[in-house]
């Protein structure tokens, strides 16, 4: 044997077994700009600079900091910072985390440091702590102390506290997570779920034997107490169970594996196992396979998955041993549809489910979900997979509202996989218009648990071309999402933000966001609306231009190209409590004139609803302020706001994308060419147009667009059309004259027949308004007698009437300006308390 082929295979081998060494070492970093990429990855990951990593062979944690302003992300808290507290906890080397925090004690605000106390080198402990001094703690001393040690799959958190003051403190010794669903409880152990079952993470916390939590205590003076809790992160809430149940007491292994006769596995299948009258769950993995601990004893557990026989088997566990349970299952009953274009093409699409002749409606799962939420399946790239139960449906394949609907009638047997293609027609010409989405969110916003990918697959699936990121209270960018896709064609996006706080709400984009800054350099927000709208307008993310997030002067000299601020950033008012913001300030019942002035600081603002044609204070269809009548009030006291209309999206069924759209003029067709400066100046120029369904096209008879301001005199002649789909109608047309709804400008089909169709082109009309002063006209075009449900099935926006309507138009007819008429509608101007 030659020597060199045996040295370099040594060295080989010396060099991977290093790399494994490594990796699996104990330790404890602190994150910075040269290796943040150490950081947790996953749908709730939330690290950053200065923050702490925890890691062994089996997990890694993040740790946050003392940065100044840290918070995981909006609604984690919204009353207090987060230092020091368990924000990422993941499988190592996986990027799955789906924990948003983990407060020890219910932890909140402003810790003195956090540090790493044992970085593991030597003693094979890590450890991180985070220390309030009772100076800081109004008498009352704090430490979270985190600990992780070879071979453990959980975290050890200790929390001690002592009274240095001369009265009486309050603790609460209990932990506080959030991100988690289906939680339960067995014995002293609390499990936790994703919000998505099919993301595969599991959670469980409790105390250390021996360790008592209570919600609240009083510690005398001079008094020191210390809980220990443990937190396990695993591939399911049963897994995690069992780390921590292996910890307290004596465990056996169960593993297994669940596939079909075909050897197919059971990917989306759950395991229930009772545990003193708790069924908690665990999923298989890829292969089908499984494994938990389980506490001695004999259990029963049973095999769940849609569109497969249920199966139910007893297993008995003995200490420290492996006991064998597979599962021989039947074959799933599945549909596959293919969506294609008129062209053959693969198509994005929604596909709803609806039982019929005795099928009951299905629920695939999580409303936060596009493949397999609720009733329905959505997709981007035209392909789906569903397990359903046996039994008749009716298909419904739609692409929004300029697209006619697919319908069909299927039965699919026990174990059938069949397959059904629908092609999708546009059958709408909106050509020299897209449709935009200015406020929606995903998890990054902590409101909600809607995972960014199936929030743009949402998107897609409802035909918006141009949606700009507006997560809460954070500079964000979906287009590295969009782009992991393949949609970059389809969806156009901006960073941008939405400011939130305890009050007025706020969209702005385009910004340069930086990922590796609190909020992605956002603002902070502030009380008065004003202040915030100026603040938008010129903010340059200061920590990618030497700016100051304290300093305004130092931020605005500070821009960044090409998106540093100025006038082409749109900035509008969310949901405005129309009587505050506008008519009543300090919400005393009193007109004062509300925050004056503030109508010149925003591009625009979320005042629609499907009650444009209710002229009442107060909403038809449900509780609460009509913020669309506050609007035409508004606007006939001269106080100009053009309307945008959104669907501040959280969830994917239910608040999802697609109910609501603005259309806005564009040179392209083409959204993966869509200029977002374009798209802002029509904005602006208020040539937007708003809608549940319809596409209503208005214009002068000179051929000027909706928002322009016409000098004419005694008439002004308006273009109307309205085109729909084949699943939607509409049956009356009205032009309102200043908030008003003059009979003779009021065309109904029961009767004007002859001016309605029944094909893609309900209404196309040239209707000349008589004028004797000036007014603003708006266009209403709406189906009172029908509604959406064939496009949204059992989404509650299915209830609607299909509604659109115009910015105004303003006509000046005395030609010395436009002047409003005060017209209040017959009702006062709107005040505060909000009623909504």
């Amino acid at each position: 044997m030659k020597i060199r082929p045996v040295i370099i295979l040594f060295f080989c081998i010396l060099f991977v077994w290093g790399l494994t060494a490594e990796r699996d070492r104990v330790e404890a970093l602190e994150i910075g700009l040269h290796n943040s990429e150490q950081m947790p990855k996953g749908k709730e990951a939330d690290g950053l600079p200065n923050d702490f990593i925890l890691r062994n062979n089996k997990i890694h944690a993040l740790v946050s900091g003392a940065q100044p302003f840290r918070r995981a992300n909006m609604t984690t808290e919204y009353a207090f910072v987060l230092q020091g507290c368990l924000f990422d906890l993941d499988l190592r080397g996986e990027d799955n985390d789906q924990l948003t925090a983990f407060r020890p004690g219910g932890e909140g605000g402003y810790m003195s440091f956090v540090k790493i106390a044992d970085d593991g080198s030597g003693s094979g402990t890590a450890v991180i702590e985070a220390v309030r001094t009772a100076a800081k703690g109004d008498g009352l001393y704090t430490r979270h102390e985190y600990r992780l040690e070879q071979d453990w799959q959980y975290l050890l958190v200790s929390s001690t506290y002592r009274n240095e003051s001369q009265e009486v403190k309050t603790i609460t010794p209990s932990p506080v997570w959030k991100g988690l669903d289906g939680e339960q409880t067995v014995g002293n152990i609390r499990v936790g779920d994703s919000i998505d079952p099919f993301d595969k993470r599991g959670y469980a916390s409790g105390p250390v034997k021996g360790t008592t939590l209570i919600d609240e205590m009083a510690l005398e003076p001079g008094e020191e107490k210390t809980f220990q809790v443990r937190i396990a992160v695993a591939d399911s809430p049963l897994a995690a169970y069992g780390v921590l149940a292996a910890a307290e007491g004596p465990t056996g292994e169960v593993s297994g594996i669940a596939k079909d006769s075909a050897g197919q596995p059971a990917v989306h299948a759950s395991l229930l196992v009772d545990i003193d009258g708790t069924r908690i769950p665990h999923y298989p993995d890829a292969e089908g396979r499984f494994s938990f601990r389980l506490p001695t004893g004999d259990h029963k557990v049973k095999f769940e998955d849609i569109g497969r026989d249920p199966l139910e088997k007893q297993v008995s566990v003995k200490r420290n041993s492996a006991a064998q349970l597979d599962f021989a299952v039947s074959k799933a009953s599945t549909v596959k549809v293919a969506i294609k274009d008129a062209g053959g093409r693969p198509s994005p699409g929604k596909v709803q489910f609806i039982g019929i002749d005795g099928t009951t409606t299905p629920n695939f799962g999580t409303d936060y979900r596009a493949h397999g939420g609720n009733h329905q399946y959505q997709t981007h790239d035209g392909r789906v997979t569903q397990q359903v139960p046996p039994g008749k449906y009716l298909l419904r394949v739609t692409l929004g509202p300029e697209h006619d609907i697919v319908e069909k009638r299927i039965e699919v047997a026990r174990e059938q996989t069949l397959a059904v293609e629908a092609t999708l027609q546009r059958s709408v010409d909106t050509k020299g218009w897209i449709s935009t989405d200015y406020h929606a969110h995903s998890t990054p916003s902590g409101d909600n648990y809607c995972n960014t990918y199936d929030r743009v697959i949402n998107l897609a699936a409802e035909h918006i071309e141009f949606a700009p990121t507006t997560e809460h209270q954070r500079l964000y960018d979906w287009e590295p999402y969009i782009d992991r896709l393949g949609l970059s064609s389809r969806i156009k996006t901006v960073p941008g933000i939405e400011l939130t706080g305890s009050g007025q709400h706020f969209n702005a984009f385009p910004f340069v966001p930086d990922p590796l800054s609190q909020n992605g350099g956002a603002p902070l927000w502030t009380y008065d609306p004003r202040i915030n709208a100026i603040v938008l307008r010129n903010w340059g993310t200061p920590s990618l231009a030497a700016g100051s997030r304290i300093d305004a002067l130092a931020n605005a000299r500070n821009r960044v190209e090409p998106f540093g601020g100025g006038p082409d950033r749109w900035v509008q008012a969310n949901h405005p409590n129309v009587g505050n913001v506008f008519f009543d300030r300090d919400q005393d019942g009193d007109r004062d004139g509300g925050f004056v002035g503030f109508e010149e600081l925003i591009d625009g603002a979320e005042v629609w609803s499907d009650e444009i044609l209710n002229l009442s204070p107060s909403y038809a269809g449900r509780r609460g302020a009509n913020r669309t009548f506050g609007w035409l009030q508004m606007l006939n006291q001269g106080r100009h706001v053009w309307c945008v209309a959104v669907s501040d999206a959280h969830r994917v069924f239910g608040n999802g994308v697609g109910g609501w759209r603005t259309y806005v003029p564009s040179s392209t067709d083409q959204p993966g060419d869509i200029d977002h400066a374009e798209i802002i100046r029509n904005s602006k120029a208020g040539r937007m147009m708003i809608t549940n369904g319809p596409f209503l096209k208005v214009t002068t008879a000179e051929g000027l667009p909706i928002g322009s301001t016409v000098v004419s005199a005694g008439f002004i002649d308006l273009n109307i059309q309205v085109q729909t789909p084949n699943w939607l109608e509409i049956d009356r047309v009205q032009v309102l004259v200043s908030g008003r709804q003059p009979e003779q400008y009021n065309f109904r089909k029961d009767v004007n027949p002859g001016m309605f169709s029944d094909g893609t082109v309900k209404f196309d009309e040239i209707i000349r308004v008589m004028l004797q002063r000036d007014e603003h006209l708006i266009v209403v075009a709406t189906g009172e007698n029908s509604n959406l449900e064939k496009g949204w099935g059992l989404n509650p926006y299915g209830q609607m009437h299909p509604v659109a309507y115009t910015n105004p138009i303003y006509v000046d007819v005395d030609h010395n300006g436009f002047q409003a008429n005060g017209d209040t509608l017959g009702y006062p101007l709107m005040t505060a308390p909000r009623a909504d």
